[in-house]
């Protein structure tokens, strides 16, 4: 039987040991969210989630409190099986509001975590057979100079990383110079993307990615605003590289509408922002009826807990195109595990075990706790 007691939500801020920038945004620091949950048992669970105001108009603040709203409503609840728990969580996500999506991921995966260890299985399973034993993740280049660009080249270059995302949408020279430095330093034998992180309109994505023919790109994400579906539209029929939707794509209803208008050839499905494993399922299986491919993608600044959920994710979905994620402490100058670290060529196990199949340590990130909320079952029932 499962049972959760207590839980506790801390909003986490983890220095980064370089910075990060795009199009959208520049960070220096992992702004998220840590839910834990216990048993009375003492059994726990963990789960994460790291809003973005510009993808899913979610803060750090704001998860919090959609958290301390939510969270009560599970506390006390009783679950006879693990497919008992994955049937609630499931029917309590079909209609979330697009400013609730992370801050229920974090819900869902501390109850799938906590539920699978109580009945031995694996928090993944919602989303399929596991379909290879190690993911391949890509290096991810910000845009943030020809100096940082040439760093993490090298360091891109000593994991033997055969994949990598190049952040563009500066001015047209800028990006010319970044891809023509990556190619390289990294060589013709790396497979090479772009993310515009919405900055051009459809005509000058265009133009773009027919000038950056001669780096061989893999696909372009996010090349237009969010909300500009019609643009992605004009550009997928024309582009000569394959178009990603992830601002654009938060919401099973986005999923919909992007297959509805042809607007992109591959989904970017980051499990914070599409609400969790069992949304991110959703929207990955819609897109696959449609013939769209899937991609995981993750929010910069994400620990452990959430690369796991990461991990299981692209280990049971069948023709993955690629993964980013698993950065830990390649980026995070802490972390609440060294489960998902990345070995030679970016590989990573896919986890094994109960749960999210890793072992927790929030000591290790104590000292970037900058709030908390603490809940029981009985004030939970008091409400």
């Amino acid at each position: 039987m499962l049972k959760v007691v207590h839980a506790e939500i801390a909003r986490i801020a983890i220095p980064f040991r370089f910075g990060f920038r795009h199009a959208l945004a520049e960070r220096a620091v992992g702004d998220g969210v840590v839910l834990t949950v216990r048993d009375a048992e003492g059994r726990v669970g963990h789960g994460e989630c790291t809003p973005r105001d510009y993808v899913s108009g979610e803060t750090s603040d704001s998860a919090v409190d959609e958290l301390a709203r939510r969270v009560p409503r599970f506390l006390g609840r009783r679950f006879a099986s693990f497919d008992e728990l994955v049937e609630a969580l499931a029917r309590e996500s079909s209609d979330l509001p697009r400013e609730a999506h992370a801050a229920w991921c974090a819900l869902e995966l501390a109850w799938l975590d906590l539920g699978g260890r109580v009945f031995e299985r694996s928090a993944g399973e919602p989303l399929g057979a596991v379909c290879t034993p190690e993911v391949e993740y890509s290096g991810v280049i910000s845009a943030s100079g020809q100096d940082e660009t040439a760093r993490t080249c090298a360091a891109i270059r000593e994991l033997g990383v055969e994949r990598v995302k190049v952040k563009v949408g500066e001015d047209r020279s800028a990006d010319r110079d970044v891809l023509a430095t990556v190619r390289t330093l990294l060589g013709d034998a790396v497979g090479l993307r772009v993310d515009a992180n919405g900055a051009w309109d459809a005509p000058t994505a265009l133009a773009r990615l027919q000038e950056f023919a001669a780096f061989r790109l893999e696909g372009c994400e996010q090349p237009c605003a969010a909300d500009d579906l019609e643009g992605m539209a004009w550009l997928a029929a024309r582009s000569p590289v394959p178009i990603i939707a992830d601002e654009s794509l938060v919401t099973l209803a986005d999923a919909r509408r992007l297959v509805e208008l042809s607007a992109c050839h591959v989904f970017n499905v980051r499990i914070s922002k599409n609400g969790g494993l069992i949304g991110a399922g959703r929207i990955r299986d819609v897109g696959r009826s449609a013939g769209i491919g899937t991609m995981l993608g993750a929010h910069v600044g994400e620990t452990a807990i959430l690369a796991a959920a990461g991990r299981h994710f692209a280990a049971r979905t069948p023709e993955l195109r690629f993964a980013e994620g698993s950065y830990g402490k390649l980026l995070l100058e802490d972390d609440v595990s060294d489960a998902m670290d990345l070995g030679r060529g970016g590989l990573g196990a896919t986890p094994r075990g109960a749960g999210l199949g890793i072992d927790v340590d929030l000591e290790r990130i104590a000292a970037h706790v900058v709030a908390r909320v603490e809940l029981e079952e009985s004030r939970a029932e008091a409400r």
